[in-house]
């Protein structure tokens, strides 16, 4: 049997609810162990491919079915106090406006509504335990392997909980305790600055995809899930370090990002027009970034909806996660999962439906030209790109 204790410390508030989303936050072993699952997939989807199949036998074997238990126990040890902390207060709240208009805007789901209460938190800076051991079997080397490559990945790359892909919930290593992997890259980050920041993740992708598979299947050009791969995943790290924390951090990328998508040319003439009687000419380019997007305009006092005319959903393939150095100072990392925008069925695209006072418009697809213009190039629209604001990336290459 293998076993490890390890530190964890909360780098941004942890969203993470029980039974009641927005009910006091708690840490369960449930929602580690999913995003673990979520990791390993990518992980193993750069090696294997994107066999769905064949994948979701390979993570059951670590992770466990509804067939199959789990070879990987996890346990979380938390302290006798959970600092908590309110969306209000993560965003400065001021009245009817924020002191952080950037986090709040990154954050914004877990907003106070008139039929919900704001989302609570636990404070950044938290420290907890989390242990995790194998069972008893012949592939326990395996799954411990795959076990802890997916905590590396988890620690350095996402978080847990919910608006994860816009930097809440993330997760640093601070100590370890038992027997890891000896090809495991380090769980703390040792990096001083950006520059150093990519290579570590570099070397480090490169000894976790050697851990679970040496060999590299073909790679579809949009696989039907998130895959870590060079081909289908782009990886950057802000070339800038923030003195003052995470919430400076965010606050410099969640403001790019608000600019860039608010009242966007063509998308905001094309939606308001359909309010006033007239068709879409073209996708609605800011899809590119997640669905649903809700769409009200003040002038009219109306308001549309863009989804999947058969999945409501489509989470961002924009991950935004901030890391703290080892010298104090702060560091942001972008990262985008070129997978398909929405699940084919019966090899049909599936339209995108804009629901609007009574009316159903269906558009085409959108290509990812807007994500590339933000997180790469320079924005001619708007001048809100990551680059026009100074923040340019520092692409992580060579994995």
């Amino acid at each position: 049997m293998h076993k490890v204790h390890i530190i964890l410390k909360t780098v941004t508030p942890l969203f993470l609810g029980g039974a009641n989303p927005r009910g006091a936050p708690e840490l369960r072993p449930t929602p580690f162990r999913g995003v673990l699952r979520f990791w390993l997939r990518a992980l193993l989807g750069g090696v294997l491919g994107d066999d769905v199949k064949a994948l979701r036998d390979a993570e059951a074997k670590v992770f466990g079915s509804t067939e199959r238990a789990s070879s990987i126990v996890i346990r979380l040890q938390q302290p006798d106090q959970l600092p908590r902390v309110t969306f209000s207060m993560i965003a400065e709240r001021r009245g009817k406006r924020y002191n952080k208009p950037g986090i709040a805007y990154l954050f914004f789901s877990a907003r106070g509504t008139r039929r919900e209460r704001e989302r609570s938190a636990i404070k950044e800076g938290v420290s907890f335990e989390l242990t995790m051991r194998t069972r008893l079997g012949s592939d326990a080397d395996e799954s411990f392997r795959q076990a802890c490559a997916a905590l590396w990945l988890m620690t350095r790359l996402g978080g847990v909980g919910s608006r994860v892909r816009r930097g809440a919930g993330a997760l640093q290593v601070m100590r370890v305790q038992g027997d890891l992997p000896t090809e495991l890259p380090q769980l703390p980050v040792q990096a001083n600055s950006p520059e150093e920041l990519r290579q570590e993740l570099a070397d480090g992708l490169q000894r976790v995809r050697v851990l679970v598979g040496s060999a590299s299947a073909s790679i579809s050009q949009f696989p039907a899930f998130d895959v870590l791969h060079p081909s289908v995943c782009r990886i950057g790290v802000i070339q800038r370090t923030f003195e003052n924390g995470w919430k400076e951090a965010l606050e410099a990328v969640g403001s790019a990002l608000q600019v860039f998508r608010q009242r966007r040319p063509p998308d905001y003439d094309q939606v308001k027009g359909t309010l006033q009687g007239r068709s879409l000419t073209q996708p609605i380019k800011r899809a590119a970034f997640g669905l649903p997007i809700v769409f009200y305009f003040s002038s009219l006092r109306a308001s549309a909806t863009l989804q999947g005319s058969k999945h409501d959903r489509r989470a961002s393939p924009l991950w935004i996660r901030p890391v703290k150095l080892a010298n104090g100072r702060y560091a942001v990392i972008c990262l985008w999962f070129k997978s398909a925008f929405l699940p084919k069925e019966d090899s049909q695209v599936e339209r995108l439906k804009l629901e609007t006072q009574g009316r159903v418009i269906l558009s085409d697809q959108p290509s990812d030209a807007l994500l590339q213009t933000f997180l790469f190039g320079a924005d001619p629209v708007k001048h809100s790109s990551l680059k026009d604001k100074g923040l340019s990336l520092l692409e992580v290459t060579g994995w």
